[in-house]
């Protein structure tokens, strides 16, 4: 009889014993869920952050495109090695090695990558890259044939079609080349948007259009023109072009 009360205290201290587990699951559920909800806010805006990032670095590419005309009278050639060593490639006859490869970010003093780390894409009428041939006022007027389309259609008439552009392949990266430490790269996946595959496919075509997912692929490519109007008003105003 005397192990009764006993008994009795062991069975109260497990049921609280056991409560208590139970309060600290519940409260470990409630605060998963409170983390979850503040952390989907924070990859938003640290997403967000990345293309504001990758929009400025656009920004300054066109800008660094623009003084390397001034000063050498044309437009840097794409950077075609494998692996890329953010030099221009240039042929002996002073052509480019080829019109599409990647932006020469060591020789226009640049990132070398967008905010995800994949090399910018980058292309250029061969008026505008020649290094013997310069280019004059009339030869750069209805020169390029690099084509850019966006939600509506063509963004570009025939007199404004960008001399040049620079792309990013975006967050998803496809399509896009990957930098890796140590100076290599690897190719990213193939995409699998037909706007994305139309900037990944090294023709004179382009898409520029504001984020958007058709059947389950996503496009959200960046891209920026360098419009040859804008590069011959200031070649002109810095004395360069007569």
């Amino acid at each position: 009889m005397s192990r009764a009360p006993h008994n009795r205290q062991i069975d109260i201290r497990a049921a609280m014993s056991g409560f208590s587990l139970l309060e600290m699951a519940l409260a470990l559920v409630i605060l998963s869920l409170m983390m979850g909800w503040l952390m989907t806010p924070l990859r938003v805006q640290h997403g967000l952050q990345k293309y504001q990032q990758t929009e400025q670095r656009l920004y300054v590419a066109q800008q660094a495109l623009i003084g390397h005309a001034i000063i050498y009278h044309y437009l840097p050639c794409p950077d075609t090695d494998q692996p890329p060593d953010g030099w221009e490639n240039v042929s002996a006859n002073q052509s480019c090695a080829g019109d599409e490869g990647l932006l020469p970010w060591l020789q226009l003093g640049l990132v070398a990558t967008d905010a995800w780390g994949r090399f910018f894409r980058y292309r250029a009428d061969s008026t505008f890259t020649h290094h013997a041939q310069w280019f004059s006022v009339s030869a750069a007027e209805n020169a390029s044939n690099i084509q850019v389309s966006g939600d509506n259609g063509f963004v570009t008439s025939a007199p404004s079609r960008p001399a040049a552009i620079v792309l990013s392949h975006g967050e998803n990266g496809l399509g896009g080349i990957q930098s890796v430490s140590g100076g290599q790269a690897h190719a990213m996946a193939a995409p699998t948007h037909s706007d994305e595959l139309e900037n990944a496919d090294g023709d004179l075509a382009f898409v520029d259009k504001a984020q958007q997912q058709a059947a389950g692929a996503v496009f959200d490519d960046r891209l920026v023109m360098l419009s040859p109007k804008v590069l011959i008003q200031q070649m002109v105003q810095a004395q360069r072009l007569p």
